[in-house]
């Protein structure tokens, strides 16, 4: 009789992250789109926000799938759930935005601040993997390197 299979939960994390990865992006993209149709209080801060989310997404969907085929899980469940604690973050911001009234300029200001920072936030998430992308690159010439000396 075969052993049976165990799966470990971070097996299963490995297995989930892409597609939970594209939902939380696709979720993020929805509420900012749903809230720019539906007020017109946080328009720049939101614009903002959906072109960095836009220009990210498919950069780190892709970064997961190589990472997978690599099996290099640490760096991609440490990147992920970054970025998933962020996009969770900027869901709930979003909806937060959603309540507030367009003559409530004390709340508008400190929810656009907020929206804003998140942006940056992505922004620095970014910085980073750029860094750790210089990192990697480094390594694989070095690698390279030894290979043929």
């Amino acid at each position: 009789m075969p052993e049976p299979v165990t799966i470990t939960a971070t097996a299963v994390g490995s297995l989930l992250a892409g597609p939970i990865l594209g939902v939380a992006f696709q979720e993020m993209t929805v509420a900012i789109k749903e809230l720019k149709s539906r007020c017109s209080n946080f328009r720049d801060a939101l614009n903002s926000l959906e072109n960095t989310i836009s220009l990210l997404s498919p950069l780190i969907k892709e970064m997961d799938r190589l990472n997978r085929e690599l099996e290099d899980s640490n760096k991609r469940e440490e990147i992920i759930r970054l970025f998933l604690q962020q996009l969770k973050k900027g869901e709930a911001l979003v909806s937060k935005c959603s309540s507030i009234r367009r003559w409530n300029l004390y709340k508008k200001g400190k929810y656009e601040k907020r929206l804003r920072n998140m942006d940056s936030s992505f922004r620095k998430l970014s910085a980073v993997l750029q860094v750790r992308q210089a990192l990697d690159t480094q390594r694989l010439q070095r690698i390279i390197q030894d290979m043929y000396h």
